[in-house]
């Protein structure tokens, strides 16, 4: 009785905040572990139609549950922020459960099973050697394909593999649950960055549409469903972004040790999430200086000493696996590429070709699909544009109108990209961002797109320039269409010139528009997507 009456009072004693953020956290675990329960069953192995009807009964609740909420009155922002998570929830629970373990993956590789002698490649293959040798692949990572990434995401997925075996869920079908593990990271970037646009203190229609744009884009979606180590690693990159804009606003030892971990924790998951670290290290620089400045020896050993603090965490952790194969393989950190003979390669065609202003020639804005062939597209910023959409998918059989939906939807999406890059410039920019702020998003969404043009010279191949390994700049252009409305539609605008007083807010509720419009009709084109 006791332990029962504490806790009643523990939980009583949460804050609204904390019981709503608790709220939102259980529908993403529940919804996680139906779509788990639903694949250990052999849900897979429904006809389609099956599949889609119990599918639709979902979202026919939701929609039942949205309409109690608005007709009893109880559709606050907060109850609004909690359907739109949810609703992006289902979207990609209802993703995995459409989808295999092979479709739509990037070096996925296969499995053979605990009883076959395989070593095989891809991340399947790597995840599948833990599982089989309960240990990290003793051989040369550079000598089996994927095996050279960092091993947080694996290691973690055999961990998820054995619980499935452990509940006895058949092999096949525990293989085929390592989708849960992507897809709950894609829920939960959704929650941080609807936190990071809190933190920026974005309210009403601006939050509500830059967290839509994180919900309904459709990459977080197909990531999902992927067994990379993709969706992980942008999980860490989102909170390495609220971390440090947190430590931004209250610089102490409590906000600067989640920060190291998420940091080291995203390294050894993929090292390209070190890129965040180079505008964080721009931030302490000031920071720092601004101590010495005041010139209080006490407040530079404290600070001294939580900078050391801070490296001792990050360091052991990201590098570890970068030591561990200079140490036993001799091999330092690198990609394994397919050679000239294969038909991604661009390096034999002129860098403006490839990193340039594309040609109107170039868009394919008549079949806009990522063909993979560097002969039929090789330029990194149409790829990036036609994968950030469709994947890496070149469909031939759709109907005359979903095409022209796709032409109309791609077409949106390259001007609202355009414009959505401007509009973040200049909310960074302007007089109500603070000056740390401004220097860590600007400087973390310029170096992004540097090391992404840097990626593509190094590796030069049509799949290097797939959208993937830019992904986190969805939470830019979140934090973008979020200042945005915060700054041109909620807050005074004054300017000394008339046009501009009258032309910005136009100009935002357009992008606003537009915005909603590409989301809306990349949500119909999946669904009368035969592909999928």
């Amino acid at each position: 009785m006791k332990t029962m009456l504490f806790q009643r009072k523990g939980v009583n004693n949460l804050s609204p905040d904390q019981k709503f953020n608790s709220s939102i956290l259980l529908a993403i675990i529940g919804s996680c572990i139906l779509t788990a329960v639903m694949q250990a069953n052999s849900f897979l192995y429904n006809s389609h139609y099956i599949k889609t009807f119990i599918i639709v009964c979902f979202f026919l609740l939701y929609v039942g549950l949205f309409g109690y909420l608005k007709a009893s009155r109880h559709l606050n922002e907060n109850t609004l922020v909690f359907m739109l998570i949810f609703l992006g929830t289902l979207l990609r629970c209802s993703y995995v459960l459409w989808s295999g373990l092979y479709d739509r993956q990037h070096d996925a590789g296969a499995y053979t099973g605990m009883g076959t002698p395989f070593v095989n490649p891809g991340h399947i293959g790597y995840i599948e050697y833990i599982y089989k040798f309960h240990k990290l692949p003793d051989i040369n990572p550079y000598e089996l394909f994927a095996y050279y990434h960092p091993p947080l995401h694996h290691i973690i997925s055999f961990i998820w593999l054995q619980m499935n075996i452990f509940l006895g869920v058949s092999e096949e079908l525990a293989f085929e649950n390592l989708q849960i593990l992507p897809l709950f990271y894609s829920c939960l970037c959704m929650v941080i960055t609807w936190k990071i646009l809190t933190v920026l203190e974005v309210k009403g229609n601006g939050l509500l549409i830059g967290l839509a744009f994180m919900t309904l884009h459709p990459a977080t979606i197909i990531m999902a469903g992927s067994v990379n180590n993709d969706m992980l690693t942008i999980l860490f990159m989102c909170l390495i972004i609220l971390g440090s804009l947190k430590w931004i606003r209250q610089k102490d030892l409590k906000h600067l040790v989640p920060l190291a971990f998420y940091i080291g924790l995203g390294m050894i998951t993929k090292l390209n999430s070190a890129v965040l670290a180079i505008p964080l290290a721009v931030i302490f620089l000031m920071h720092f200086i601004s101590v010495i400045r005041a010139r209080e020896k006490k407040t530079i050993l404290t600070w001294i000493n939580n900078y050391c603090i801070f490296a001792l965490i990050v360091l052991p952790i990201g590098l570890s696996w970068i030591v561990r194969n200079l140490i036993r393989f001799g091999e330092k950190p690198g990609v394994p590429v397919p050679g000239e003979t294969s038909p991604m390669y661009t390096a034999n065609l002129p860098l403006w070709t490839r990193l340039g202003i594309p040609a109107f020639s170039q868009w394919h804005f008549d079949f806009p699909f990522h063909p993979i062939s560097a002969k039929a597209c090789c330029n990194t910023w149409v790829i990036m544009f036609h994968t950030s959409l469709f994947a890496e998918e070149y469909p031939a059989d759709l109907s005359d109108i979903l095409l022209v939906l796709c032409q109309i939807t791609f077409v949106l999406a390259v001007l609202l990209g355009i414009a959505t890059a401007i509009l973040l410039v200049s909310v960074l920019l302007h007089k109500h961002t603070d000056w740390e702020t401004r220097i860590f998003l600007l400087t973390g969404y310029i170096i992004m797109l540097i090391s992404f043009a840097a990626f593509v010279i190094i590796y030069p191949y049509t799949c290097s320039s797939d959208f993937r390994y830019v992904a986190i700049c969805l939470v830019y252009i979140a934090i973008a269409l979020g200042l945005g409305n915060r700054y041109f539609l909620q807050l005074p605008y004054t300017t000394s010139s008339l046009f501009f007083t009258k032309a910005v807010p136009i100009i935002m509720h357009a992008i606003n528009w537009g915005i909603l419009f590409i989301l809306g009709a990349i949500q119909i084109i999946y669904l009368f997507w035969e592909r999928w």
